[in-house]
């Protein structure tokens, strides 16, 4: 914009907001030669000024209260202004928000991360998981000794899981025992979500908990807050395995904060878990269960949350017979 506006002979102002302070700081210096009124006036007084990277500054009051004034001068004089910034919006000040979020003179534009086309590599998901793992792969049939009931709960599964890649709305829970499919029919979910262009993640529960914990403090990598930010405000989140996590008053607490969000929020969420919500929330199992009535009364909330359970012999094992022993086989031979 700034190189467009230029060529049309327009004079332009663009400077990144770090590098801005510094040059008023450094103005303060009588060694240096710069006058701090001649750069302040340039900032405030551009026909055009364009301010790249809001946010990245160092927190002070001072720097704060600079922006402050240079932002209500351009505001109030409906100076033409352009902002970048990698924060979110309701996470900048009382004070910037009501002039740059003005519907009647300012637009605020979201830019999503990447190339604008959603990718499975940014999902989360194993790519081979996701080739493997389609809704054309997965048979309702099971394994083999599956009976007519446990052949019906994995077609059921699999309808509701269509359901929710076609239109993703409200949290599917798939409940079931290890190897009946809870997995395969997640990654497809997450597969056919991309293909539409949804912003999707999947996330195996105790992997997200252990990248939490080493995000804290974390240098040159990033900071909790962008990791659980972007879990939380996903477009469609898939998470794996849940409870099977260690059971910590933290990770219950982190648990906690994002079930409650994406339930206030009804940001579409697909829970897969050895657990079914009976035995979770039941009143029986509750003394004994690891989370608290605050996340069971989410998970239970009826119209939000469709479960689905996956009765079926494990599919791994293809219902084959167990393979005998070293001794076994040894015997046979004698």
């Amino acid at each position: 914009m700034g190189n467009a506006l230029v060529e049309a002979g327009q004079p332009v102002r663009f400077v990144s907001v770090p590098d801005l302070l510094d040059h008023l700081r450094s103005a303060f210096d009588p060694a240096i030669g710069a006058q701090y009124d001649d750069i302040f006036l340039q900032a405030i007084e551009a026909p055009v000024l364009i301010l790249d990277d809001l946010g990245a500054q160092s927190a002070t009051a001072w720097a704060d209260e600079k922006l402050d004034q240079i932002l209500t001068h351009r505001y109030n004089r409906r100076l033409p202004t352009l902002v970048t910034t990698g924060t979110r919006f309701e996470e900048l000040g009382d004070r910037l928000r009501t002039r740059l979020g003005d519907p009647y003179f300012s637009t605020v534009a979201n830019i999503k991360a990447g190339s604008g086309t959603s990718d499975i590599r940014d999902s989360g998901l194993e790519y081979r998981l996701a080739e493997s793992m389609t809704f054309d792969t997965f048979t309702t049939k099971g394994a083999t000794g599956a009976s007519i009931a446990q052949k019906r709960s994995l077609s059921e599964a699999f309808a509701a899981a269509k359901v929710f890649a076609e239109h993703p709305s409200g949290w599917l829970y798939l409940a079931g025992p290890t190897g009946v499919g809870k997995t395969h029919l997640a990654a497809a979910i997450v597969g056919e979500s991309i293909a539409k262009g949804q912003n999707t993640l999947f996330r195996f529960v105790p992997d997200l908990l252990d990248d939490l914990r080493r995000s804290y403090g974390s240098v040159g990598g990033k900071s909790f807050d962008h990791t659980f930010r972007l879990v939380r405000d996903i477009d469609v989140l898939v998470l794996d395995d849940f409870g099977a996590e260690a059971s910590t008053a933290w990770a219950e607490e982190k648990l906690y904060q994002l079930i409650v969000h994406r339930h206030d929020s009804m940001m579409p969420t697909v829970f897969t878990s050895r657990t079914a919500l009976e035995t979770v929330g039941g009143s029986d199992s509750r003394s004994a269960s690891p989370y608290s009535d605050a996340i069971i009364s989410r998970l239970s909330d009826a119209n939000v949350v469709a479960e689905r359970y996956l009765s079926a012999p494990d599919f791994r094992h293809r219902g084959a017979a167990p393979r005998p022993s070293t001794t076994d086989r040894k015997s046979s031979r004698k």
